[in-house]
């Protein structure tokens, strides 16, 4: 248990033992009957309306200890459910970044044939270095400043459909 539900409990039983107590030492004593007789020797003061009001007290405060404990309970038991939650989260996280693959830092590339230098000093061609870096597919086509240069005329290229 966590310690705030076991202060709850420990309220709550500390409380009902004290309303307990007081319950057996009205059973022992028989304070009301004393009360009352003391009540007619002293017409002025109103004991029974004060041992009403701290019986009152007593079950207001077993009573809110009891709701307040069923409240940490349930709390207790929602912070448990986000946490597995957390946990299944990151785990999914963690998986889609080990797929995750980027290009990052400096590469160095040819001015003219735009080979890209590998980890390993081999001069590739760049769509070669990406694709075996990355989950990149190059599929091939033309642009139009190419298809003017090369053609004389625009090239219409088909729309690229999904892979």
């Amino acid at each position: 248990m966590s310690s705030s539900t076991s202060k709850s409990l420990r309220d709550l039983i500390a409380i009902l033992t004290t309303a307990g107590g007081i319950l057996a030492m009205s059973l022992w004593y028989d304070p009301f009957s004393r009360a009352v007789s003391w009540f007619y020797h002293h017409d002025n003061w109103k004991l029974d309306e004060l041992f009403t009001v701290i019986f009152l007290m007593v079950i207001g405060l077993a009573w809110y200890s009891w709701r307040r404990w069923k409240e940490l309970v349930q709390e207790r038991r929602e912070r448990a459910r986000a946490e597995e939650e957390y946990r299944r989260l990151a785990l999914v996280v963690n998986e889609m970044l080990g797929e995750l693959r980027t290009l990052h830092g400096l590469l160095r590339i040819c001015e003219q044939c735009k080979r890209v230098r590998d980890d390993t000093g081999y001069w590739i061609p760049l769509e070669a270095y990406i694709e075996s870096n990355s989950k990149a597919r190059f599929f091939p086509g033309i642009c139009p400043d190419c298809s003017r240069r090369l053609y004389g005329r625009e090239h219409r290229d088909r729309p690229s459909q999904a892979l």
